[in-house]
């Protein structure tokens, strides 16, 4: 068990990348599967722009306390990032991107690489996101 994220491209996006199938939007996620042709899907690549293996639950739960350790408690990337190692079923919507990206430019040049990967890779799916205009969703 552990903690995946990720983004998945708009209707727009696969649509230009396949335009010889029609697409249906999942509402909360993003997520776009293939409604004509009947009975086509599409493998994991082709629906997300980006995805990312943060770590197990472990390794979460250290990086939530590294993290903290540089932010304080209660912080946005421990409420609504780290909080669990394995929760699923979860979105962030546009609205708490600015949060994020403000706490993210604080540890971005933390001395720890294990901080600036997370920071770098969470900045990555927040631009993704804009991009593809979809949340982030844990997987």
């Amino acid at each position: 068990m552990g903690l995946d994220i990720a983004v998945f491209k708009s209707v727009s996006t696969m649509e230009r990348e396949f335009p010889e199938y029609s697409f249906q939007r999942e509402p909360m996620t993003g997520e776009c599967w293939v409604i004509d042709p009947e009975g086509m899907n599409l493998d994991w690549d082709a629906v997300t722009a980006r995805s990312w293996r943060v770590g197990n639950i472990m390794h979460v739960a250290a990086l939530r306390e590294t993290i903290a350790g540089h932010l304080g408690d209660g912080s946005a990337l421990e409420r609504i990032v780290l909080y669990s190692g394995s929760h699923s079923g979860d979105a962030i919507e546009e609205p708490s991107f600015a949060e994020l990206e403000r706490e993210l430019k604080l540890i971005e040049s933390s001395p720890d690489e294990w901080v600036r990967e997370f920071a770098d890779c969470l900045s990555e799916l927040i631009g993704m996101a804009r991009r593809e205009k979809n949340p982030i969703v844990f997987v």
